[in-house]
């Protein structure tokens, strides 16, 4: 009787035991939970509307995944003109944003300024570029010139030119752009050594009208095919490409779907990775400013479209130095 008291005794202290344990585990989670439902994280976004088809589209994709996967709360902050990126950044500082994130280095003024007002406020950018890092800011940066390296290489290997004219057209010669059109040509020139690369920009990531005019240009000066990087701008580019039986490429997503037999491929940077990374590290009191977090075909943040206008030849050839560079 003694024994059955023994271990009824000792199976109740075990039972409090685990139930005291679950009940500690269980707080702790809706500790987590309940801190993560606290944290806000507030996007300011360039011109060119969330829906833009770029990068504006792709950071709010990564930012929702963040909020689905974290249980946070995202918001973003559309710009109409450069003079929205101060007002915004100071909405969302008002709005007690825990982490507010530039998208597009058009606003690296603005967050660089806010930074230093605001030293306590974290900061990240998408694409941002600064002499000096502010302790306070995280920049999201990205080897376009790999991304559009890829992309040359698939014209060249693709597209069959009398003129070996090929176009680039840019919003603005901004960095991120810059980069996009060197590695465009780097690929071109690889592939084909008598290429040449005609080169505009429409200082402008919203009109698609002057888009249209400058890809008209380049299409009447003997040009086969056009890489834009632009913004808005790209789909006056598209538009007429489609119309004059010429070849498109884009940039920042996957864009193929919008004119499926017109945009051969689509120089790739995962924006949206880079922006749900860094979100997560911030939540999990990882993340540091002052340095540039870098992506590219080491850590899988760029890439080509593989499109159905592509043969195996040409993917099997762009895979096999995809694999090189990646090591």
């Amino acid at each position: 009787m003694i024994l059955n008291k023994t271990i009824k005794i000792g199976a109740l202290f075990t039972a409090l035991i685990l139930m005291l344990t679950g009940c500690s585990i269980n707080n702790k989670t809706l500790e987590k939970s309940q801190k993560n439902e606290d944290v806000l994280v507030t996007l300011i976004l360039d011109k060119g509307g969330v829906n833009d088809g770029s990068f504006n589209e792709s950071a709010w994709s990564g930012a929702e995944q963040a909020s689905k996967e974290l249980g946070i709360e995202v918001k973003y902050l559309e710009s109409n003109t450069d003079a929205d990126y101060v007002q915004n950044i100071e909405t969302a500082i008002d709005l007690e944003s825990d982490l507010i994130i530039g998208v597009g280095f058009n606003l690296s003024k603005a967050i660089e300024d806010a930074a230093k007002s605001y030293p306590n406020q974290q900061f990240a950018i998408v694409d941002g570029s600064f002499e000096e890092i502010p302790s306070n800011v995280t920049p999201i940066v990205f080897d376009e010139k790999e991304a559009g390296y890829l992309a040359g290489i698939v014209v060249a290997k693709t597209v069959q030119s009398d003129s070996n004219k090929f176009g680039f057209i840019g919003g603005f010669e901004v960095p991120a752009v810059i980069n996009y059109r060197d590695g465009f040509e780097k690929g071109l020139l690889e592939v084909n050594p008598n290429a040449t690369l005609l080169t505009q920009y429409a200082n402008s990531f919203t009109d698609a009208a002057k888009g249209r005019v400058i890809a008209d240009q380049m299409s009447n000066e003997g040009v086969e095919c056009i890489m834009t990087a632009a913004g808005g701008v790209n789909n006056g580019v598209y538009e007429t490409c489609k119309e004059k039986s010429k070849y498109a490429v884009a940039v920042d997503m996957a864009q193929s779907y919008i004119s499926p037999n017109t945009i051969l491929t689509s120089a790739i940077k995962k924006v949206d990775v880079g922006v749900t990374e860094t979100i997560k590290s911030y939540v999990d009191g990882n993340l540091k400013g002052g340095v540039n977090i870098t992506y590219s075909m080491k850590n899988d943040g760029v890439d080509y479209e593989k499109t159905e206008l592509l043969s195996d030849e040409t993917i099997n050839y762009v895979e096999s130095i995809k694999e090189a560079l990646s090591k």
